[in-house]
């Protein structure tokens, strides 16, 4: 297995330990906001397919030279395979609905939305695996949508259908959770992640092949410098999940799960500095009660995991 980052070098604490766990978690929300950044300052300049099938390729090939390196033993625990493959299309939705969005909608909003997994997990909890939901996370779901109502506000003319494109990346990311959960109890998380950048890779493939009159004529305009910014984007993405990889090394997901919502406060970080854009008073409102509720939900999930029938809280950022 590959050697464990050298973090006393950078951190005032030992690198196998919970804070250690907390600060690489704190540097993936950075990582992950700074390469939807790169997205946004991109634009429409590359079709979203080519996008995609760079961010997963090259993290394909990193992974997969990580894997190399573990041995081949690791594919092992990589079943069922139905659950890898469902797992990669549903990150794949995810990333294509989170581009989408960015590309309409600025970045705290799109990442503020799509934030709203937690919410949307307890949803499908609830309606589809028909578990008992307590009333403390419904008053948090509740108080989830209200925090969307007051990003969105419906008929103030800021915002337009394409909210609809974070909504569906909070919901692709709900079932993604559900389905970690399960792969979680037996699979490697660095052969998972491999697998899911491969067949994620592989489809986008068969996707630019099928649309090839298409798409292959509007990836040829796109300028040498776009695509140096899509390879920078794929490389901070895929550094951020090589860092949460670390993160959960050290410390459990459902302490470090909480941290995630720095993503936020990143997210609107870059927003200001790179594209001039400064929340509002209610955004920056709703924006928090979204936090607020998320977290609480996470929360409440750690406390009763251990109840019977409790799935453990899984996923990640991006």
């Amino acid at each position: 297995m590959p050697r464990p980052l050298p973090l006393q070098k950078f951190f005032p604490w030992p690198a196998d330990s919970a804070e250690a766990g907390i600060a690489l978690m704190l540097l993936t929300t950075a990582t992950f906001a700074g390469s939807d950044s790169i997205v946004k300052g991109i634009g429409s300049a590359v079709p979203i397919v080519a996008l995609l099938w760079v961010r997963y390729l090259f993290q394909a090939v990193v992974l997969g030279v990580w894997q190399v390196r573990r041995g081949l033993d690791a594919f092992r625990n990589a079943r069922p395979v139905k659950l890898q493959i469902l797992r990669a299309f549903l990150l794949l939705l995810n990333s294509a609905s989170t581009f989408a969005g960015l590309r309409y909608l600025p970045l705290p909003v799109t990442t503020s939305l799509a934030m709203m997994a937690p919410l949307i997990t307890t949803l499908l909890a609830a309606t589809i695996l028909n578990e008992a939901v307590p009333r403390s996370k419904w008053a948090l779901v509740i108080l989830g949508f209200i925090g969307m109502l007051m990003v969105v506000r419906p008929g103030s003319g800021e915002f337009t259908w394409t909210v609809v494109f974070p909504i569906a990346a909070a919901t692709t990311f709900a079932c993604f959770q559900v389905v970690s959960s399960k792969l979680s109890k037996t699979g490697d998380p660095v052969t998972t992640n491999f697998i899911t950048a491969l067949v994620a890779t592989v489809a986008l493939t068969v996707l630019v092949w099928a649309d090839q009159n298409s798409v292959l004529p509007e990836i040829g305009n796109v300028r040498f410098g776009s695509w140096m910014a899509v390879l920078a984007m794929a490389s901070v993405a895929t550094f951020g999940q090589m860092m949460m990889l670390q993160a959960l090394r050290r410390t459990p997901l459902a302490v470090l799960t909480p941290f995630g919502y720095a993503q936020l406060a990143f997210a609107t970080l870059y927003s200001w500095m790179f594209f001039g854009q400064v929340p509002d008073f209610w955004m920056a409102a709703g924006m928090c009660v979204i936090a607020i509720s998320g977290i609480g939900t996470v929360m409440l999930h750690g406390r009763s995991r251990t109840s019977p029938g409790a799935s453990p809280a899984t996923g990640e950022v991006d």
